[in-house]
């Protein structure tokens, strides 16, 4: 019972964290970092799947024969490789999330644990339930994370949306009180919230007779950059370099983006970039 428990928590944490930029509240400059390190490292963590499996092949084997179960040295040794790689594939998902420091701490905390592992002196988990951990939490987490992490991010991307209605009705009540469109939203306080602990604010710009309002999102594909902006003339558009801008005429201007997607809602459209 207590191992099931520990399974079930650990599944748990790990999904909080794939789904942190999601929830709903202030935003949380960890949000982001640690999803795509849960992210990375659970992925990774699919290669245990293979040791797990051979692990509880042979204890039922050698339950059936009623030996005394032995276990060959390469079950040891191929854990602690996967154990090497996860560290170091949770380092990267920091540092694709630009959070460096995590990964620092992240690679610092792997060495420690490698240089004391001999030292270390905790509770056993016996032979027979080490199977049930590496192969239960990778399959369960993934599968979970495959299965509703698209979901829940256009959730979230229709709720920020649906936030920015008081922002856009400010701006356009401006422009019928002024002629024109504020020239910026520039500011040390942002009082127009997203709503979602993964995205930090709404960003602002004119754009010929209009302007751009965007948000940048969380992407369910690794390594991926969404841009969620509205023009109420449906002319956004958004370019990888700013130098691009300043020394490239813009109609050579390469912007970047793989793919654009119209959203359901008017004039809302995602950009995709690598």
């Amino acid at each position: 019972m207590k191992h099931i428990f520990l399974i079930l928590l650990t599944i748990v944490i790990i999904l909080i964290g794939i789904f942190l930029p999601f929830i709903h509240g202030d935003y949380d400059y960890f949000a982001v970092g640690l999803s795509y390190i849960f992210q990375f490292g659970i992925f990774t963590s699919l290669l245990l799947v293979p040791t797990g499996l051979i692990w509880l092949i042979l204890n039922i084997a050698n339950r059936q024969n009623k030996q005394t179960v032995k276990y060959p040295l390469y079950l040891g040794r191929a854990f602690f490789v996967t154990a090497i790689i996860i560290t170091l594939a949770s380092a990267l998902g920091a540092f694709a999330s630009d959070n460096r420091f995590s990964a620092i701490a992240i690679l610092g905390v792997g060495l420690c644990i490698f240089l004391i592992r001999k030292r270390i002196n905790l509770q056993p988990i016996p032979n027979d339930i080490i199977p049930y951990y590496l192969i239960i939490i990778p399959l369960t987490v993934v599968s979970i994370r495959l299965a509703y992490f698209e979901k829940t991010k256009e959730k979230s991307t229709d709720f920020v949306i649906k936030q920015s209605d008081q922002l856009i009705a400010d701006i356009e009540a401006y422009k019928d009180k002024n002629g024109h469109y504020p020239p910026s939203l520039l500011s040390t306080i942002e009082d127009y919230h997203t709503g979602v602990s993964g995205i930090p604010k709404f960003h602002y710009e004119l754009k010929g007779n209009a302007y751009n309002l965007y948000f940048v999102q969380t992407s369910n594909m690794l390594g991926t950059e969404e841009i969620v902006m509205y023009n109420k003339l449906d002319e956004q558009e958004m370019t990888v370099h700013n130098q691009d801008l300043l020394r490239i005429p813009y109609d050579n201007i390469i912007h970047g983006h793989h793919k654009v997607q119209q959203l359901p809602q008017g004039h809302w459209k995602i950009f995709y970039f690598d």
